[in-house]
């Protein structure tokens, strides 16, 4: 049966590393978190998370940062952690287990986005280079007062200031 989480958390001195000791109790942890379920329904979600590890440490998140950065076995410890985490959201969102818009709110802390890069032909920029040139020159030229676009015969000339 997982560890009950304590919410009271401790002030005061940051807690002591213990080495091999804290490193056992953290993979503890990752190893309790696992989803539950009863019959198809599932009753609780226990994903990986910093908060989390604090919780079943007993300990606050600023001293899981400070032992990051003073202990290089720790901080491989909590990248295991958080590659653990987006794994289990990236394919638990994919097969509908998890929100996947929850997913992917998460998922962005990890450096995974929802963009796309639209390009021409075999990759090639969407408007070719001599298009943007001759546009670049009508609008200077436009700017300039030496084009006239509603060929009225009002020849005016640009002063920066719109009159």
């Amino acid at each position: 049966m997982p560890k009950k989480y304590n919410y009271k958390m401790k002030t005061g001195r940051p807690e002591e590393y213990k080495g091999e000791a804290t490193i056992k109790k953290v993979n503890e942890y990752l190893d309790s978190c696992k989803d539950e379920y009863v019959g198809l329904a599932k009753i609780v979600v226990r994903l990986p998370s910093i908060e989390g590890l604090a919780l079943y440490l007993d300990i606050s998140r600023s001293t899981l940062y400070l032992w990051k950065e003073n202990h290089s076995e720790f901080s491989d410890i909590l990248d295991k952690l958080l590659s653990r985490q987006a794994e289990v959201l990236l394919n638990k969102g994919l097969s509908g287990d998890y929100n996947p818009t929850i997913s992917k709110l998460v998922l962005a802390k990890h450096g995974y986005r929802d963009s796309q890069e639209i390009t021409g032909k075999d990759g090639k920029d969407l408007i070719p280079e001599e298009a943007k040139l001759k546009a670049n020159e009508a609008i200077i030229t436009f700017l300039n007062g030496t084009a006239n676009p509603n060929n009225t015969g009002n020849n005016t000339t640009w002063n920066g200031t719109g009159n």
